[in-house]
């Protein structure tokens, strides 16, 4: 995609435009209009809107490969064709470009194309159009999506998150249809917009600090949980989420010299509460795993000052947290490290889980596990269930206390790991990243939906879905026709693929260790004919 953009001063304008008020108004007029409605697939005629998001800061990470000098991933374009993936027969799914047309294609979606690729957010080419056009004669794409909401109120908006922009979208589309309410899935606005980052785990220095020092014999875990009721979160909700030792460092208002002040600060606390010599340093809403800073020695003043210069540059909060060294698991080729996620669909805590596949700490895929099979991949299922019990935890908080705020999706990430120190050499089971909007988990739980479907099974068959790297010529028509689908007790299938940038692949089986293992020969073969660009096991990429 293009790489036009929305700027802040245009978005007010064409809210008061759109709307008749400003962003802040948006805000309040989206609490009434806009209703987070979580609705499994199928279950009601929805709207699939796979556009970026600017929470994610998906621009950002392409300008900082582009910096770089590799060329970009272009998340909207990868967004849009895999969001296809998510709808069901009859669903009217919204995008752009060819890779997007060649997922409509293999699909039974009604296609909805924008003809603007110039701007890098399908909502900011969408705002644009509806702008552009005179009143009440809005431009063919939009003019089909206020004709499906009239004929049928009860459609269902899917995006990956509701952000100032999707907000004045959403409610432009309510207001010319007519409706009192759109359904959204998505997150209501303080879940998306105030929670969903990593500093929601973790208290800020200056309120760790403020807390009596632990004694010397306590219980880490007890030094935990005090600093953690000094949290927003916890003050908020009053309830406790199982995490690593950390703290929140904020950027706003920080000049380099309290960045440093507080980074200093945060390491402190971990080697002196803690006992531990390594930090991992992350941004509080990174995308996919990136620019995260592992096994950063703690002691080491210029390593943390460089740190504190990072996130002067990027205008970013970041935590800095315990390293962890995880417990892992190997099967031919390939090592998992154990960061199993769990996750909430259609407004529920889901069945099963996933075991997370990664180069580095960049997430490349998943492969479903339940309690019945988590210990092929040595996961215990006192482990697993601690995992589930976390987020049923974080769950209840949003829905707690009379008020519901609207938690229909979302996954969170745990650390099944060591941390040494005063933890010594037992394994922790820990909240280390929450993604509380469209997560990587719903590709592989629809290809598994899929599965059953093709096997006629509901249970014993599992599946693990890998995000690839596709040669320049290999599109989605390419890379179907170098997958073979079945074999005795298996399915495998071809997602998406936006040729030279980023593909998905999924394989299905009696046995989630079976899958995964098929997902990453299947990588390879691919890779071996020509059709990827990468493959884990042909490099022997080990997780760090």
């Amino acid at each position: 995609m293009g790489p036009l953009l929305l700027s802040r001063e245009e978005l007010e304008e064409f809210s008061l435009r759109l709307l008749g008020v400003d962003l802040a108004g948006t805000e309040e007029a989206a609490g009434k209009e806009l209703r987070p409605y979580g609705a499994p697939r199928g279950e009601v005629p929805a709207i699939v809107l796979g556009t970026a998001s600017t929470l994610k800061g998906c621009f950002e990470a392409d300008v900082a490969q582009l910096a770089l000098g590799r060329p970009p991933d272009d998340f909207s374009a990868y967004s849009e064709a895999r969001s296809v993936y998510l709808a069901a027969p009859g669903d009217l799914v919204v995008g752009r470009g060819e890779p997007w047309r060649q997922a409509v294609a293999a699909s039974e979606a009604v296609p909805v194309e924008v003809p603007e690729p110039r701007y890098y957010y399908l909502t900011h080419a969408l705002l644009a159009m509806a702008v552009a056009a005179p009143p009440g004669e809005p431009a063919a794409p939009l003019e089909r999506l206020v004709r499906q909401l009239r004929t049928a109120p009860e459609t269902v908006v899917r995006l990956f998150a509701i952000d100032a922009e999707a907000r004045v979208l959403l409610l432009w589309l309510k207001r010319a249809a007519g409706l009192e309410q759109l359904r959204v899935d998505a997150n209501g606005q303080e879940v998306a917009e105030r929670w969903n980052r990593k500093t929601t785990l973790y208290p800020t220095v200056e309120e760790a600090a403020g807390i009596a020092e632990p004694k010397a014999d306590e219980d880490p875990s007890t030094t935990l949980a005090t600093e953690f009721e000094v949290a927003a979160f916890h003050r908020e909700f009053g309830v406790q989420l199982p995490r690593l030792p950390g703290y929140s460092l904020s950027r706003a208002g920080a000049d380099g010299t309290l960045m440093r002040r507080r980074v200093r600060a945060a390491a402190r606390l971990l080697r002196e509460r803690y006992g531990l010599e390594l930090g991992c340093f992350k941004p509080a809403e990174a995308l996919t795993g990136s620019r995260i800073r592992m096994g950063v020695p703690l002691g080491d003043e210029g390593a943390l000052d460089a740190l504190a210069r990072q996130a002067m540059e990027t205008e970013e909060d970041y935590v800095l947290e315990a390293h962890t060294h995880y417990l892992r698991h190997r099967v031919p080729g390939y090592e998992f490290i154990l960061a199993p996620s769990v996750h909430v669909v259609a407004g529920q805590p889901a069945e099963g889980g996933t075991v997370q596949i990664t180069r580095g700490s960049v997430w490349e895929g998943s492969v479903y596990v339940d309690e019945d099979t988590c210990a092929r991949f040595d996961i215990t299922p006192a482990q697993f269930r601690a995992a589930r019990k976390g987020m049923a935890a974080l769950h209840g908080a949003f829905r707690g206390a009379g008020r519901d705020l609207g938690f229909v999706k979302g996954g969170v990430d745990f650390a099944i790991a060591r941390l040494g120190g005063r933890f010594g050499r037992t394994p922790v089971v820990a909240m280390q990243d929450l993604n509380l909007s469209s997560n990587g988990a719903e590709y592989v739980r629809a290809f598994l939906a899929e599965a059953r479907g093709v096997f006629g099974a509901e249970h014993g068959v599992y599946a693990a879905t890998k995000v690839v790297r596709p040669s320049e010529e290999t599109d989605l028509k390419c890379l179907e026709n170098g997958v073979e689908r079945s074999g005795p007790r298996r399915w495998a299938r071809a997602i998406t693929s936006v040729a030279g940038r980023w593909g998905l692949i999924g394989v299905a089986a009696p046995c989630p260790r079976q899958a995964a293992q098929g997902v990453l020969e299947l990588e390879q073969r691919l890779h071996r004919a020509g059709l990827l660009r990468t493959s884990v096991r042909d490099e022997s990429v080990l997780p760090g």
